[in-house]
């Protein structure tokens, strides 16, 4: 960072350095409102500010700490009962400025101003950034968690609360954008303008935004108590792809302040589009929500498929208006009261919206990714102590998002809607416009449900890692039958864990009794303990031990009670719960706790079950499988995914027909991707390959829904031809979606040379390498050692090419690109090459330890499971 000292600094005589804070800034100082005053111009990439900072100072101090990186300051001046007070300004490591007085500043009112310069980011998607779209550039804005001091010097920490007022200077020509409405336009000289916008309500810097190009506008009209005005705002000339979100945008937040008993908290509610973003799909900036292009935007005829996508997205987005915004985190160890909670609401609300899309299951989908990631060691907690700065950017994790809406999830299952809504608006109530933790959330739960739900919720917040729940039913003739509930830590073989964990768990189970179906929900508190099954004379026929599909912990049942659950007790179950009880089991296949034969036995035997979420759950245990099996057995496993799958695959085939049910629909592009591809149905594969290369000559020849897995089914035989039409397709083609379709696309080309040359791409010109990233993330077997000797070579300009996030550097995500790896040799040299570089890369420690336990799990269940995997093929 450098500063340029104004002359009248130089008297200052500055005795001894001050203690810099080692992560939270003192609370000595209080930000109490911001004014701050910005020169915006799209397409230069420097910007001129000054912020104006009215303090509460507490005690009696010469130094105030403040946030600021990037920036040049060319004066800072504090004034104080009618006092200037000569300030130098030192930079100091963890992006701290220590502003330093001669003399010691009085405790009371204090007023801070700045003027600095910065830069506008052509690479980086956070901080101020700008980005050139159909010949025109745009600013925009991402400052969560830690880059709002890209822009403004600032206390750039959530628990700073504070009103914000910004006065924008920019081209005559353009719009201007943020959280507050504009209450005025003044023209300046030289094609420049004033844009001042109202004081915003209590903001964190981090919920701070704006944007500035020549937007179009779509009015989306008015809706909620207050008749909150609604807009989607859209790069120039792609305002028909609005059509969408500015139709689902009124229901949604109507629902949400109908479930939180608030009405939507802002004086306005703006959606806008960005282009192009890099490790963020949608940010939740208060009155001002943005998205990347690929998420927002849509066509009109856009299929269901892609709307559930987008509607999720949007309603998770806009319950943060409330969880996250009037109410926020104090501090970011409980980023999950933002993000697991608005993960929760958004299925909550779409499934109220749109029961028939039949949402519960993706739910447990959901909920199953983040057990996967939860198994490992270097697994986070819900609640992880931020302990340094690269945690912060660590905490926006699947552990987050995914295991904290799971656990949301569950327990509002055990206390019941009714009762766990209360809370969730008492809470809400009780802390807006204000920060709150978890003890905060906690206490309103208790204080709603009358049931002490705090203490066990606290086991699954601040305890990483997945309950395994033993299940087993004794019966006897004089009494009520008792099911023994027994729990431990789940770890897949090969972990050096310790299975010894205890959590209060609440069990919700489901039986039947002579014909009639039961439930009752328990809390296993104790790592064993029984419980009889109320109102029950006879031995059940089947129990399941996961109502609803809502708890979080893995289930093994014994004593034959898995086959019971499965016949007769399947046609009793929900979808949702089917595919639990799947994904259970397929789980502990992966985990190598469980023989190959029982496990493909029961894919076999539910892959042709009319249900689709049923389907769908099956294809998993076909993945692990073909991570495990040999070489030389893969045409083994192709026609075993072929007996099962293909006569339904080639029923539905590419082409949608007239009057075909929904789940034809939206079974189709993961089956016939999954026949064609992995199950090597060549028939299927080329006419997929066939719809793909047309795809490319016309847009509107092949269903939205298919068009990603046609083009994929193309690369995946396709020569270096169909690359070079790809990549000329990719350079002239405006949309968003479609770019990201064949970006998508060219990571399946299975031919290593092609596969190096779709890498090579990351540093051509011509293309924008922020779309690029996922071209180092492996799709095929083959090509990970591609990838990986690719980073090698690559390493140090790959991470100067592509950008980081949330202030953690492209490189430290690197060692994810080889965690797909599954033997010794190559987990040694993945430790080896990054022994000496890890430590130099904020947030890369864990992702390096995440990689080399999925390389030594990987090892330990392919060893274990990969003989009954080859008596099994080899015998179907």
């Amino acid at each position: 960072m450098g500063f340029l000292m104004a002359t009248f600094l130089a008297a200052i005589v500055v005795k001894g350095q001050p203690v810099a804070p080692t992560l939270r800034l003192p609370g000595t100082v209080q930000p109490l409102k911001y004014a701050a005053e910005l020169k915006l111009i799209p397409g230069q990439d420097r910007f001129t500010g000054a912020i104006d900072i009215d303090l509460n100072v507490h005690q009696s101090t010469s130094v105030i700490w403040i946030h600021a990186k990037s920036l040049d300051v060319q004066n800072v001046s504090i004034q104080t009962h009618g006092k200037d007070f000569p300030t130098l300004a030192g930079p100091r490591d963890n992006d701290l400025v220590a502003l330093q007085t001669q003399g010691a500043i009085p405790a009371g009112p204090t007023r801070l101003h700045i003027s600095y310069s910065g830069q506008v980011s052509r690479i980086l998607t956070d901080g101020l950034f700008q980005q050139r779209y159909d010949g025109e550039w745009y600013i925009f804005s991402k400052f969560e968690p830690i880059t709002a001091r890209r822009a403004f010097p600032c206390f750039d920490e959530p628990s700073f609360k504070t009103p914000w007022k910004l006065t924008l200077h920019i081209p005559n020509r353009l719009h201007a954008f943020s959280n507050t409405p504009a209450v005025s336009e003044t023209e300046e000289s030289g094609e420049l303008k004033t844009v001042l916008f109202a004081e915003s309500k209590p903001l964190p810097s981090y919920l701070v935004a704006l944007a500035v190009g020549p937007f179009d506008i779509v009015d989306a009209g008015k809706a909620g108590a207050n008749g909150t005005p609604l807009r989607i705002i859209v790069p120039r000339g792609r305002a028909n792809d609005a059509v969408n979100a500015a139709g689902t945008t009124p229901k949604l937040l109507s629902l949400l302040e109908n479930y939180f008993g608030i009405p939507f908290p802002y004086e306005k509610l703006d959606q806008i589009v960005v282009p192009t973003t890099t490790a963020w799909g949608a940010m939740e900036n208060a009155g001002l929500i943005a998205y990347s292009q690929v998420l927002l935007s849509a066509p009109q005829d856009d299929t269901e498929l892609r709307q559930r996508a987008r509607a999720s997205v949007m309603a998770h987005e806009i319950s943060h208006q409330w969880f996250g915004d009037l109410v926020t985190t104090a501090w970011w160890d409980d980023i999950w009261l933002n993000e697991a909670f608005a993960s929760w609401i958004s299925r909550k609300i779409i499934n109220e919206w749109r029961p028939d899309w039949n949402g519960k299951s993706d739910a447990v989908i959901s909920q199953s990714v983040a057990m996967n990631s939860d198994r490992l060691l270097a697994a986070r907690k819900i609640r992880q102590p931020i302990e340094a700065p690269d945690d912060i950017a660590n905490a926006f994790d699947n552990i987050t998002y995914s295991k904290g809406a799971a656990v949301i999830t569950m327990f509002e299952n055990y206390a019941g809607p009714d009762l766990f809504r209360k809370g969730v608006q008492q809470f809400l109530k009780s802390h807006a416009w204000k920060n709150a933790d978890a003890a905060d959330f906690l206490s309103a739960l208790d204080l709603a449900s009358g049931r002490g739900l705090s203490s066990s919720f606290s086991t699954f917040l601040n305890q990483r890692g997945v309950p395994l729940l033993h299940v087993n039913v004794s019966c006897h003739p004089d009494s009520a039958p008792v099911v023994r509930l027994s729990q431990e830590r789940f770890l897949p073989l090969g972990s050096s864990g310790s299975t010894a964990a205890t959590w209060k768990i609440p069990v919700c189970m489901k039986w039947t009794n002579e014909g009639t179906p039961q439930q009752e929900c328990v809390l296993l508190s104790k790592q064993t303990d029984d419980f009889p099954l109320p109102e029950t004379k006879s031995c059940p026929g089947w129990l399941l031990a996961n109502a609803n599909g809502t708890g979080y912990y893995r289930t093994k049942y014994e004593g034959g009670l898995l086959d019971r659950l499965f016949d007769p007790g399947f046609p009793e179950l929900r979808e949702q719960e089917k595919v639990s009880v799947l994904q259970d089991v397929q789980a502990f296949f992966a985990a190598g706790r469980l023989d190959a034969g029982q496990s493909l036995q029961t894919a076999v035997r539910f892959g042709s079950d009319p249900s689709r979420d049923v389907v769908q759950a099956t294809f998993g245990f076909f993945g692990t499988a073909s991570e495990a099996v040999p070489v030389q057995l893969r045409p083994n496993l192709a026609r075993l995914i072929q007996s099962v799958y293909s006569p339904r695959a080639h029923r539905l085939g590419w082409i949608p027909k007239i009057g075909e049910s929904r789940d034809a629909r939206l079974l189709r592009p993961s089956l016939l991707s999954l026949v064609a591809l992995t199950g090597d149905d060549r028939e299927l594969r080329a006419e997929g390959a066939r719809l793909g290369r047309t795809w490319l000559d016309d847009r509107h020849a092949v269903n939205l829904d298919l068009a990603g897995t046609a083009l994929i089914a193309a690369t995946w035989d396709g020569d270096g031809a169909l690359l070079q039409r790809i990549v000329a397709e990719i350079k002239t083609t405006k949309s968003q979606r479609e770019r990201s379709t064949m970006v998508t696309a060219l990571r399946y080309f299975g031919d290593p040379a092609i596969a190096r040359s779709v890498l090579d791409l990351i540093f051509a010109s011509g293309l924008e390498p922020r779309e690029l990233t996922s071209l180092l993330t492996p799709a095929r077997r083959e090509t990970r050692p591609v990838i990986w000797d690719f980073v090698k070579q690559n390493f140090e300009r790959l991470n100067a090419r592509l950008p980081g996030a949330r202030g953690i550097p492209f490189a430290a995500v690197l060692p994810l690109t080889a965690a797909g790896f599954c033997n010794e040799q190559r987990r040694v040299e993945v430790q080896s090459f990054f022994e000496d570089k890890i430590g130099m890369l904020k947030g890369g420690a864990r992702n390096l330890a995440s990689a080399l336990e999925n390389i030594r799990l990987c090892e330990a269940a392919t060893a274990a499971i990969q003989p009954s995997i080859i008596t099994y093929l080899q015998s179907h």
